[in-house]
């Protein structure tokens, strides 16, 4: 996971009968969390992205890598369910497709609960994405 943590401090001094010294922090965490296709990928089904599942909270993103040399997709839902890739897809083509080793896909995630995902390619790779 990599994250990135700022925390911003406020002072505020207010003069009245009654001094004031008041401090406002506020901290934000912006974390990617990797998730890789691994190696062979096709020829594996729940082993095929590493980790699964995927634990995140509120906010995170998910970054998926292709580390594996054939083209893969990430796709939202059940292979063969009507919404499947409403959520998220990385799509057979344009920027967002991992068409090769090294390129990356990455969702955002806001809602809570179970994400499952799969391959469109390979069908029988599949994964879980949980938001708590």
């Amino acid at each position: 996971m990599l994250c990135d943590t700022t925390t911003n401090a406020t002072a505020q001094n207010t003069t009245n009968a009654t001094a004031q010294n008041t401090t406002n922090t506020h901290s934000t965490s912006t974390c990617k969390v990797q998730v890789s296709i691994v190696p062979g990928a096709s020829t594996l089904i729940d082993d095929a992205y590493s980790p699964n599942p995927v634990e995140v909270i509120m906010g995170q993103t998910v970054v998926w890598t292709n580390d594996d040399t054939a083209f893969h997709t990430v796709t939202s839902g059940l292979i063969g369910a009507d919404d499947a890739g409403k959520e998220f897809d990385s799509g057979l083509a344009g920027a967002t497709a991992l068409i090769n080793k090294g390129k990356t896909f990455e969702h955002t995630f806001d809602t809570a609960g179970k994400f499952p995902y799969f391959c469109t390619l390979h069908p029988a790779m599949v994964g879980m994405v949980i938001m708590k």
